[in-house]
Order: structure tokens, then sequence, then C-alpha cells
């Protein structure tokens, strides 16, 4: 007989938490040479929908303007990188504004990409009082080969895990914290009940400032209960999730928590193309069996949940034989039932969990999206603040993260044209702070400002279209007699013949992109577009894009972005400047090649958005690990040096003495770096390799 083990609490807060799922990695090219989870593809064995593979090449621009990605839903700023702090600070405003506390990292262990994701989280966060907690996805190291061991040695290592997240997460400004104790997600995909117990009654060093001084310290759990439910004439019915976590809730004092509701009914003609979906109703019935024997029953920490709908296209059930599931959103309302399930019973409830923030490739993300808009933060906004039992609420902030964000992108792009607007960069990061403070009124005020002011300075570059189609570019490589370019583990590479476009592109900033069209033939073969390089890692960097064939036996068009932090032009074998082969000992066909670019030249040469006149020279040399940067003229007083990674951060800003300067860089990532150098009637770059 089960035991049923109720937690005590002996803490006096009582303040309400929301937190949201953070799903990841994402990457861009631009930011990291390579994609993450916006790209996937899986063959589908046997499935039932007839779908034969779910293949996503987000290299590709699609005729509306989108990359090609993983996901129902297409961000409503674009597809970006996770590790882009703009992005990241984004996010978390756009989650303040909506009520909600913190974000749970979906995290692996301590040498998995997903802790270099939470730490950059953590680093944005500080500035905005945003809590960053985990979900342990266990069976990422105990059920995958990605870390090396036996299943003991792997429980040996994740005790170290288990201290880090100690040090490192459950303590600081940024921890996580229901009713004064740090809390946890536990996936429980992974760790067997006496290998968690394990991790549980081990002895870890708290320091001096983890919140819990006195008593248990180790925090709180609450735990992923899948019920296993079935139709019973019709009808939706789970089982309970206190027999179904069993002897955890006593032997490891976990509180059984609900993640996605499960999908059992067959959708048929119903929703064609998907294997299993779930009703609104059906999601609510989910969150009952929890409310019946968990919420009600006095756990503690006692966690609610929400999710907006589900549409796992992106992922396809993450393997060859996985399920095609739908929960339609139903315009919105799937989201709302569930959360007033929740707030209905919200006396029982200390926390409520989101499902997700970012999960675009189970199509369950409430981060807003073209397809849906601010809808589902704005319904988030609403629930928290009936949660919570705040009398108010104020929806005015819900789209001022995305116009900052815009912002941000805007003034990355001057600052790209060799145009630095002073002072923006302060204002911007004053818009931010009073996003977060919730001071939407003057927040908005200096974004109205700021548009006008970059309207203006925008207005003063000029923009030059070049097309380059096949008579200006050379192509080596072999052709058949319908002038198709054959493919193989050989190179065959594309040079344009049009040397002033190539001195624009290497001096000025530009948006360029090449369009072909290839043969795709067998599902799984890859074509790889490369090009010289001066980013590092430089076999990441390299690849201009990777696109994966679907099998489709036909042409299909191609459109991929030349990104100029990455690409250097002359840099392939034979000086060419970009380069296709094959995967190998399989052949694969390209035609039609053509360029476009647009290249961004400030008007006026003695305007502040100019860029630098020759005579000024930047000389810059390492003296041990410094950076000296000499500036050959004289310069005013008032010189400002600001340092800038390739994609556009910056990452110094210092003053001259007698027009020189050192820069301690020990702890700098390697790379290439821009040196700029403003002056009251000069402006000079320069580009240093790290």
């Amino acid at each position: 007989m089960l035991v049923l083990l109720i937690l005590s609490n002996p803490f006096t807060f009582s303040q309400k938490k929301v937190y949201a799922d953070y799903h990841g990695i994402r990457k861009t090219r631009v930011h990291d040479g390579e994609f993450g989870e916006w790209k996937y593809y899986s063959q589908l064995t046997n499935n039932a929908t007839g779908i034969k593979q779910i293949t996503y090449n987000p290299d590709i621009v699609l005729p509306n303007g989108q990359h090609e990605i993983a996901a129902a839903n297409y961000p409503l700023v674009g597809m970006h990188s996770q590790f882009d702090p703009d992005y990241i600070e984004y996010q978390i405003l756009s989650a303040k504004s909506a009520g909600i506390d913190g974000f749970f990292v979906e995290w692996g262990y301590m040498d998995h990409g997903s802790n270099a994701l939470l730490q950059k989280i953590q680093e944005v966060a500080r500035k905005y009082n945003f809590e960053v907690g985990v979900n342990i996805c266990d069976g990422w190291l105990m059920n995958k080969s990605w870390y090396p061991g036996t299943r003991a040695e792997k429980l040996q290592y994740f005790l170290s895990c288990m201290q880090y997240l100690i040090d490192n997460v459950f303590s600081g400004p940024t921890a996580p914290l229901v009713n004064g104790k740090p809390l946890f997600y536990l996936f429980h995909d992974g760790f067997t009940e006496s290998e968690y117990s394990t991790v549980r009654n081990h002895t870890y060093n708290y320091p001096e400032n983890y919140p819990v001084t006195a008593g248990n310290k180790f925090p709180q759990v609450i735990m992923r209960t899948t019920l296993s439910p079935s139709l019973v004439s019709g009808v939706y019915t789970p089982k309970s999730p206190v027999t179904q976590a069993g002897s955890w809730i006593n032997n490891n004092r976990v509180v059984p928590t609900p993640w996605m509701p499960e999908r059992i009914r067959s959708a048929g003609t119903i929703y064609p193309g998907f294997n299993k979906y779930a009703t609104a109703d059906d999601c609510v019935k989910f969150l009952k069996a929890f409310n019946d024997d968990v919420w009600t029953m006095g756990f503690t920490p006692s966690a609610g949940f929400v999710a907006p709908g589900m549409n796992n296209y992106g992922c396809a059930g993450w393997s060859s034989t996985g399920t095609l599931y739908i929960i339609p959103r139903e315009n919105g309302n799937t989201y709302r039932q569930m959360w007033e399930y929740n707030v209905q019973n919200k006396h029982n409830l200390d926390v409520v969990y989101i499902a997700s923030w970012s999960d675009y490739t189970e199509g369950h993300e409430i981060e807003p999206t073209v397809e849906n808009g601010f809808r589902e933060l704005n319904t988030t906004l609403q629930y928290t603040s009936q949660f919570k039992g705040e009398a108010n609420y104020d929806e005015s902030g819900i789209n001022l993260s995305y116009e900052l964000f815009l912002l941000r992108k805007k003034l990355l792009f001057f600052q790209q044209c060799g145009v630095n607007p002073q002072g923006k960069e302060l204002i911007l990061d004053e818009i931010a702070q009073k996003i977060s403070n919730k001071k939407y009124v003057e927040a908005n005020t200096l974004v109205q400002q700021v548009k006008q002011d970059f309207i203006s300075i925008e207005s003063s570059i000029r923009k030059d279209k070049y097309t380059i189609d096949s008579t200006q570019i050379t192509i080596t490589g072999l052709k058949n007699e319908n002038n198709e370019y054959i493919l193989s583990g050989s190179r065959t590479g594309i040079t344009i013949h049009n040397e002033n476009l190539k001195n624009e592109l290497a001096s000025k900033n530009y948006e360029g992109y090449m369009t072909y069209e290839y043969w795709d033939d067998t599902w799984g073969r890859n074509t790889n577009i490369v090009s010289g390089t001066d980013r590092q890692p430089y076999d990441v960097f390299k690849f201009v894009a990777q696109i994966k064939d679907k099998g489709l036996k036909q042409w299909t068009n191609a459109k991929i972005r030349l990104y100029k932090q990455n690409v250097k032009y002359s840099g392939q074998p034979l000086d060419s400047d970009i380069s296709f082969y094959g995967d190998g000992s399989q052949s694969s066909k390209i035609r039609n090649i053509s360029f476009e670019f647009t290249v961004f030249t400030p008007d006026d040469p003695n305007s502040e958005s100019a860029l630098f006149s020759d005579k000024y020279k930047i000389t810059s040399y390492l003296k041990g690990n410094n950076l000296c940067v000499d500036v050959k003229q004289p310069l005013y007083q008032d010189a400002i040096l600001q340092i800038f990674t390739a994609s556009g951060k910056k990452v110094f800003t210092g003053n001259f003495s007698d027009g020189k300067t050192e820069v301690d860089i020990s702890g700098w990532q390697r790379g290439v770096y821009i040196i700029s150098v403003t002056g009251e009637s000069f402006r000079q770059t320069s580009k240093f390799i790290h």
C-alpha cells in the first residue's frame, strides 16, 4: 500500500510563481556557424499518414522571406541565435511583461551545450531581476551516448553536476525560489528510482549565499508524471498521478507534476497529416487528475500546468518511428481553458509551469510568432495576474520588447555600415530597464524618439543594388550536355567577375544572396556550399550552406544568404569565391546560379555617419596578453576607442593617451574583432584577428 507523503513547508513565503520551460539550442550561421534545433531531418518508417520524411533546411530563404526552420510557427522577430544577448534580452523582457517570473532551461549536464545556454541566459537575467532554473532532462545523460561511461560512472558524474547547480543556479540573484526555497523540474526519463535516491541523499556543500540556511537544504523537486490515459466510451480518462509516481513520492520527495497532456485520439480524417490528437477538454481532464490527487492533498510545492497547444511537425516525434501529434490551439482557446482551470484552483497551487516559451520543434511555444502574434503573451498576462491575485494588469508593455529588439538590430546595422549614432546604445539600455520595471509609458516615449532618429539616419545611407548573372561569373567543374554542373566529392568553384563590386563587398556592409537550382534526388544527400572565412573555428564558419535532399526527384529553387561576417571572397581553391561539393560517392546537380547584393554606403563623407578618413591610420598589434592600438595622427582628447566582435557586439570602450592604448584581451574568445575610433570630426575602423 502506498503511503502518501505530504511534503511540509517550513517557510512563510506565499508569493505564487509562474515559470516557462525554455527549449534549445537554436543557432544561426551568422552568429554561430550552425543551426542547432532550427535544423531537423528524419525519415518516417511506415507512418500511417503516408508521410515519408520531415526535412528542414534553414539555410534556404523561402519566397516569403522566412527561413525554412524546423517549426510549425515562425518567430515574430525571425530566426535568431539563442546565444545572441539581444535575443535573450527580448525573450526575458517579453516574458516579464507577461507576468512570467523565470525560465527553466532544459538542461542535461555540465558538459552538454545546454549548460552554455544556461549561462548566457543567466548573464542577461541578472540585469532584469529574472529567475533562471533548470528542467533536468536526465535521459540525455543516462540513456543516450552523448556522454561516455557506464550508468554507474554517469551517476557519479551527475553528483558533481548537482553540486554545480547548487553553486551556480540555486544560489545567487537569479535562483528560482518558491516559498523561499530553490526549485527544479525533473523530466524523469533517465534515472531509476534508486539512482535518483543516490542523487537526492548525497552530501553536498552549500555556499554561503544559498537561500536556505537550516534544515533540509536540497532543492524542491517537481517531477514530470505521465498518466497513461485511455478512452472510456470516448471520454478521456487518465490514471492517478499519485499511482503513476508510486514510491518516488515517499522515497525521493518529489511532487507529481503535469507535462504535455498525452494525445491518444486517432487523428484520421479529423486532422489529416497527424497520427494522434487531444482536445482542449482532454487537457482539462488531464489537469483535473492532478487537482484531485495532488493539488488538493497538501503537496508542496504544488505546480499547475498550461500549454498553448502542440504541433510536433518540427521534429516528427524525434525519431524515424515517431508519432505526429497535434493539440489544436483553437485560436488561443486551448491555452485559455487550461489557464482558467489553474486559476479556479489557484488556492491549491504554488506554481504554474508553462510548456513552453520556445519549443518550436514540438509547436508549443508562447513566444510571439508571425501566425499568432502576441496573443499567447496577452493571455499569459491576463491569467498570471489573476493567479497571483493582482488587482489589475497593463498590456501596454507586451510589444515594447519587440520594438526594442528591432531598434537594437537597427543600431547594429548602422554600426556595421560605419555609422555609430552617439548615445543611442545607452538610450536603448535605458528603455530595457524601464520595460523591466514596468515603466511602459516612459519606455514607449523613448522608443518612439529613437525610431524617428533612426529613420533619419537610415535615410542617409545609400543602397546600391547589384545583380550578377551567368555572364559575370566563371564556374569550374564538370558540366553535362544540358549545362548542368555535376557535383561530387571534388569542388565546383564559382568566381564573380566584377572587381568593383568585390571591392565594395570587402570595404562596406552589404546584404547578399545566391540563388540557384538543385536537383533534389535522394533523401539525406547533402549539397555543401563553402567559402573562405576569417572566423573561427574555420571548419564551422566556412559553410555558407548545407542543403539536404528531400527525395523529391525534381529541380528545386534555392536562395541562400551570404553573410558579410562569414564570407571571404577569393578564399577558395583557384581564387574562386564560392565552392559546391556533394557527398563524395554520390552525385548531384546545380544550374542557373546568380547573385544579388545590396551595398550600403553613408551618403555624405563629411557627415557624422561617414566612414573614417584614411589619414587617421590605425595600427594594432599584440604585446603579451594586450592588444595595442595606435593612431598615427594626433587625436582630440575626447577620441573614443570601441571594439566589436565580427557579429557587431561591443566588447570594449575606452580612451587614448597620446594616440596609444592597450587592452587586456586574455579572456576574449578567438575570432575577428573590429576596432572603431571616433573623434569630434573623424571616424575610422580597423580589423584584427585574435
